[in-house]
């Protein structure tokens, strides 16, 4: 008896998303500061011999190529008022080509725009002086924030600091809490499991979403995610394993263990870490049109070296010099070596200048969405978050954060403020606020914090009275009692 046995071949597709090391470079490259950026282009031409970087003489405040003097736009008189932005459903139409203002001040000086970098613990002791009255307070606001480490943590205990102070523990505890609301998300935290809660509440009142389990995992799993015990944790919860990963995943994307150290607390309320603001994106207004530009010169001084691009892509006269002299011809070992250096100093270059037109692209159309507050009007910005841009311009929204974190735009007004502003709704509120205690003359009084938030109610806005002291901290505005 015979067995027959059959055979067949099937043939499937799978398709799977990889990120090559050109895409990887480049999102690094995008997510740099300028002072990063310039710091990472000479490390490179340092360890490449095919990568050079043209000496040019450019603008001392946006690096656009100029005699070595400012540019004619950053020494631009301060703007005559601008016409009335037109509605919301007339997009303007934003030009990038550079157009040279027919006002200058002969007696700019550049140097005003160099601000000097605020370390975050003067910003923070800065904002609680400004929102402790009681003095008593304001000492243990000293003590806590002097026992804040490198890494943001709280070093001294509670009943520490209370005997250093000669205060109550609950009062050092509230002083805690209100340095906690001041400083970066989970800066001022005792434990790991604090700062990371602390981070989560922040993000929660921004209204990001949040997994629902990653509150339990934090306060009672946390050693389990360190040694990635997902099913154990998922059995505890009583929820699928597929949650608590996904809780895991934000975690480790959301939240950092070393909030100090973090790129947000960096650019907290100071301009830079670097010592000075160098703009990314400078805009300006002539004959009430918006002009978009990403100036710095540093894109386009970046080549490859002609010597090493000679052995490494010979024309044609070379090619022939070189069959008629073979004695002066490279080896195959030197002729490869080259060609790997020029390819890599291709691929860094390509990387830095589409991190320019990545940024171009967003700040054309932030800039677009708040027109009325690019031309000068403080309660113009309108909500916008970054997930809305990256799907208005098809990219993802990871592209769309590093273009946004760390970069700096000049606005009309010569004013460098930080791209994330354009971000922030509660910047709007705090003209309102600004308004509402410039407007206390006319009264004859003084608002406190809690009547300025009764205020805001009649402007639709709704937040409690320390978030009131927060935004007026951070506006340095002194308290009613001081005021």
């Amino acid at each position: 008896m015979m067995q027959t046995i059959s055979a067949h071949m099937e043939q499937s597709v799978d398709m799977q998303q990889s990120f090559s090391p050109l895409l990887m470079q480049a999102n690094h490259i995008l997510s740099l500061s300028q002072t990063e950026l310039e710091a990472a282009i000479n490390d490179a031409i340092d360890e490449n011999p095919a990568l050079e970087l043209e000496e040019v003489a450019t603008c001392p405040v946006c690096g656009r190529r100029t005699g070595g003097q400012a540019c004619t736009t950053c020494r631009l008189a301060p703007p005559e008022p601008q016409l009335a932005a037109p509605p919301d459903d007339v997009r303007p139409r934003i030009e990038t080509e550079y157009r040279a203002p027919s006002t200058a001040d002969s007696d700019f000086d550049p140097m005003s725009f160099i601000a000097r970098a605020t370390d975050v613990r003067e910003q923070i002791v800065e904002s609680a002086m400004a929102s402790l009255t009681d003095w008593s307070a304001q000492a243990i606001a000293v003590v806590l924030i002097d026992a804040i480490d490198e890494r943001g943590f709280l070093t001294l205990s509670i009943e520490d600091i209370a005997d250093a102070t000669g205060a109550d523990g609950d009062l050092v505890e509230d002083v805690l809490r209100t340095v906690q609301e001041l400083a970066p998300p989970g800066v001022g935290a005792r434990t790991l499991g604090e700062s990371l809660l602390l981070q989560v509440a922040y993000l929660r009142a921004e209204g990001c979403d949040i997994p629902a389990v990653v509150t339990a995992v934090i306060e009672d799993h946390l050693e389990d995610l360190g040694g990635k015990r997902t099913t154990r944790i998922a059995r505890a919860l009583d929820v699928p394993v597929e949650e608590i990963e996904a809780a895991q995943a934000f975690i480790k994307d959301q939240l950092t263990p070393h909030p100090l150290q973090s790129q947000q607390s960096a650019t907290w309320t100071a301009p830079s870490s670097g010592g000075h603001v160098v703009p990314d994106v400078v805009v300006t207004i002539e004959r009430a049109q918006l002009w978009i530009e990403v100036p710095n010169a540093i894109y386009d001084r970046l080549h490859t070296d002609s010597f090493y691009r000679s052995i490494a892509k010979p024309d044609t006269a070379e090619k022939a010099a070189a069959s008629a002299a073979p004695a002066n011809q490279p080896d195959q070992d030197t002729v490869a070596h080259v060609k790997i250096h020029v390819a890599r100093a291709q691929q860094f270059i390509w990387a830095v200048r589409q991190r320019k037109q990545t940024l171009l692209r967003v700040a054309e159309y932030v800039c677009a969405y708040q027109e009325a507050y690019i031309r000068g009007d403080a309660r113009g910005l309108r909500p916008l978050t970054r997930s809305e841009v990256a799907n208005a311009l098809g990219v993802h929204e990871s592209t769309c954060s590093r273009a946004v974190a760390g970069k700096f735009i000049m606005l009309p007004s010569r004013k460098v403020i930080p791209m994330s502003d354009l971000f922030a709704a509660s910047l709007s509120i705090k003209h309102v606020i600004q308004q509402i205690i410039t407007d206390e003359s006319v009264t004859g009084g003084t608002l406190s914090d809690a009547q300025i938030s009764d205020r805001l109610l009649d402007h639709g806005i709704r937040i409690a009275r320390r978030t009131v002291a927060k935004y007026r901290s951070q506006m340095h505005i002194l308290p009613s009692t001081i005021r």
